[in-house]
């Protein structure tokens, strides 16, 4: 088969894929804490052909001596872009967002009895209080996706409903009573933000949330062995802001622009190595 039918169709889901990529972050654009993704490119194989080196059956050619013959790309890498998106004030006091490294955790019932929870790691700080099972009085912070917010020993938050709630920038809880009986004090929770040390660990299980992939983990390793809990201070929280998108939208109809242009070029190369062909064919006729 014709080396540039290869090539160009390779490069062509290479391409689609990349639109697909860019596509994705535009309808993004405006998602609270979304990371945009880029996706790099990497050569499928090459050949090595030193024709100079041959014994006088080149004298005078001026190919460069170890010339190189591609055939075709690939996607390489796909990963997230953790750059800080901008500060979008709501004046909501549970709307958490995060300056610097770190991800909440959010966990989920399991489907099973007795099973352990599910957790989750997302940038988005949207979250409400919602009445806990059972606890007549109490509340948990959950997101809109019904995540509960977990705490620096993995636990989700309970807040008693008697108790003024206000949250610090180092994620600790100050309680004070609705009738103004004593002072302010803190709860023994506060807000667990975890450091992933490697993002590109992470998957997307949508909803924007996160979890550590399984094919990632080397030999013996877990998903413990790739998240931190982050110690008090360190992680630095807004209270009434959330993070927006970090998707540069007139960046992204750049890239979505040339592979585009990239996609159409292939498209065009592999009409013309079947042309060759069918000429190729009927010659042979």
């Amino acid at each position: 088969m014709n080396t540039s039918l290869f090539i160009s169709s390779g490069a062509l889901q290479a391409y689609q894929q990349k639109i697909d990529t860019t596509a994705n972050n535009v309808a993004n654009v405006n998602t609270t804490g979304f990371k945009r993704k880029d996706q790099s490119f990497s050569e499928i194989l090459a050949s090595q052909i030193n024709n100079q080196g041959r014994t006088n059956q080149e004298i005078g050619r001026l190919t460069p001596n170890g010339l190189r013959v591609g055939y075709g790309t690939r996607t390489g890498l796909t990963q997230l872009d953790m750059e800080q998106g901008q500060a979008i004030q709501t004046g909501n006091p549970f709307d958490l967002m995060i300056s610097g490294n770190g991800f909440f955790q959010v966990a989920y019932p399991s489907a099973t009895a007795g099973g352990a929870n599910e957790v989750r790691y997302t940038r988005d700080g949207n979250f409400h209080v919602s009445p806990a099972a059972n606890k007549p009085g109490s509340y948990h912070l959950v997101n809109a996706n019904g995540g509960l917010l977990l705490d620096q020993n993995g636990r989700p938050i309970e807040l008693d409903g008697q108790y003024e709630v206000n949250m610090d920038s180092t994620g600790q809880i100050q309680l004070k009573d609705k009738n103004g009986q004593g002072g302010a004090f803190l709860s023994a929770q506060q807000v667990g933000i975890v450091d992933i040390q490697n993002p590109h660990v992470l998957q997307n299980d949508g909803n924007n949330e996160f979890s550590i992939a399984a094919s990632a983990l080397t030999n013996g390793a877990t998903a413990a062995n790739y998240v931190r809990m982050m110690t008090i201070g360190e992680a630095q929280i807004s209270t009434g802001y959330l993070e927006g998108s970090n998707v540069d939208l007139s960046k992204e109809m750049t890239d979505l622009m040339t592979a585009q242009r990239g996609y159409q070029l292939n498209a065009r190369a592999v009409s013309y190595g079947d042309q060759m062909m069918g000429i190729a064919n009927s010659i042979l006729k």
